[in-house]
């Protein structure tokens, strides 16, 4: 059937939040909140098969595209920045071995510093949008 496509379900943030336990989803709606409150006009983008929401300036699955992710695991969340190899990281909260992606992983809502994540947040995004 033409446009079916177009009718498929296209899963919500909370609803892809739900499938962890609620420690985890606090985590993740803080971390959302700080991203939104930094980069208000990125498009937030569920990738079910990637286990993230990702964070860009539009629709696409392409790394050029995307500035950072929230990604739950079963004891913690990963906020990850595609081009935090970049980014200065004064407090090396940044782990990760790739030749640009880094992330910061948080399993602890209390340990969430807000200051220093929306600070690698707003590099990330000038580091994308200029």
């Amino acid at each position: 059937m033409m446009g079916s496509d177009q009718n498929k379900h296209k899963m919500k943030v909370e609803e892809f939040f739900t499938a962890y336990d609620q420690k985890l989803q606090d985590i993740c709606f803080h971390l959302r909140k700080l991203v939104k409150q930094v980069m208000p006009e990125t498009e937030e983008i569920v990738f079910e098969g990637w286990k993230n929401i990702s964070y860009g300036t539009g629709e696409s699955r392409a790394d050029k595209d995307l500035i950072c992710y929230i990604a739950p695991f079963k004891n913690s969340v990963n906020l990850g920045l595609y081009r935090g190899a970049l980014l200065k990281d004064e407090k090396k909260l940044l782990k990760g071995t790739g030749k640009l992606l880094r992330h910061v992983k948080i399993s602890d809502l209390n340990k969430i510093q807000d200051l220093d994540i929306i600070d690698l947040l707003k590099q990330a995004k000038a580091e994308r949008l200029g």
